[in-house]
């Protein structure tokens, strides 16, 4: 089922366009909800209480936390419209999460530096650097590098050649250092178009930057990303199924479920030819989708279901979740209906879950 939210081939799947209760409430343009109490919560738990209510999560901005913090780490301290008050359907909530900045960016036009606080060594598997916007899109991979970052160390990337790395104040060392002459990852300069960019962790915002201007002095960017010993994403990928129902479900109580990169692979005979992936973490696969919900990630208690097309008007769930997103597939086309594969984002490995049993509930989980 490769790219089906872009072909969306009548062969591969049928596209039911109806409305399960249980998905969401569909909310008049203008309409006012109210904001809920966010303080205390952790980001991911905050989201799903925005969604539920029909808010999105917006900016999270990262603000000091000491042992006087009334509040634990990790958690949101205040938010920019105030709990119970109300707001427009679809209006973005802004945050402030207690969690001290913990990595730093130095950089100018022409280098950018990477330096490690985390008081641990912090793995580069799934962290990158984007445009955020600008006249030319450019990504860097943080693997380009190494595997890793040792604690107090610095990593160094240059857009111009150079014969060895640049000495930074504050870094016990550069540990590793390349120079890139492709523009598609100069994400950091302004002079490739530049305004801003974006730091993402396992799809997970972690930062945003300015870019760096022609002849300015060093900037200095610092965010928060959560060591290994406390991340707040899941390990994981959990599915629940059943022969005409496959949810995709975050049942973490206060993590995040990241699904994008992610591939499901269809091996269903029907398939001509079978082995075709599904993107489950592309929101345009699923129609229709929560407008406030983020299916690249999914909440504690969000889910994203999957329907052999038959009996929509009924909800008839796996396992109790909130549906963020849906797609109905031809019954005799639903990968679940044969063993399905799952390929890691994790590790790269591919490993199997089992066909659907008839009359029973089938639970396979594997590393995300």
């Amino acid at each position: 089922m490769s790219h089906l939210s872009k072909r969306h081939s009548v062969q591969v799947l049928l596209l039911v366009v109806s409305v399960l209760t249980s998905v969401w409430t569909v909310r008049g343009q203008g309409e006012t909800v109210t904001v809920p109490d966010l303080t205390g919560l952790s980001v991911p738990v905050a989201a799903a209480q925005l969604n539920a209510a029909g808010l999105r999560l917006g900016g999270q901005e990262v603000i000091p936390w000491s042992e006087s913090s009334s509040l634990p780490a990790g958690s949101i301290s205040t938010q920019d419209v105030a709990a119970g008050q109300t707001a427009t359907a679809g209006t973005a909530i802004n945050v402030q999460v207690l969690a001290s900045p913990n990595v730093t960016l130095i950089y100018d036009e022409n280098d950018l530096t990477i330096l490690n606080r985390t008081g641990q060594d912090l793995p580069f598997g799934g962290l990158s650097f984007e445009v955020a916007d600008g006249a030319m899109p450019a990504t860097f991979q943080a693997t380009r590098w190494a595997g890793g970052l040792q604690n107090g160390r610095c990593a160094q990337v240059w857009s111009v050649v150079r014969y060895e790395a640049k000495a930074v104040d504050g870094c016990d060392g550069i540990a590793n250092w390349l120079t890139t002459n492709n523009p598609g990852e100069h994400f950091w300069t302004q002079l490739n178009g530049v305004n801003r960019f974006r730091v993402l962790q396992n799809g997970v915002e972690r930062g945003a930057c300015a870019s760096a201007a022609a002849g300015t002095t060093p900037i200095t960017c610092s965010f928060y990303i959560p060591a290994p010993s406390s991340s707040d994403v899941t390990e994981y990928v959990y599915f629940a199924y059943t022969p005409g129902r496959l949810a995709i479900i975050n049942q973490s109580p206060d993590r995040w479920m990241p699904l994008v990169g992610t591939q499901v692979i269809n091996n269903n005979p029907n398939l001509t030819p079978p082995g075709q992936g599904v993107p489950i973490g592309d929101p345009a696969l699923y129609l229709p989708v929560n407008p406030v919900a983020d299916v690249t990630r999914l909440a504690p208690g969000q889910c994203v279901l999957f329907t052999d097309s038959t009996g929509l008007e009924t909800d008839n769930l796996p396992q109790p979740c909130t549906v963020i997103a849906r797609l109905d597939i031809g019954q005799q086309l639903i990968f679940w209906a044969a063993d399905f594969n799952i390929v890691s984002v994790t590790d790269g490995q591919t490993r199997t879950c089992r066909a659907a049993t008839a009359d029973r509930l089938t639970i396979c989980v594997m590393p995300r």
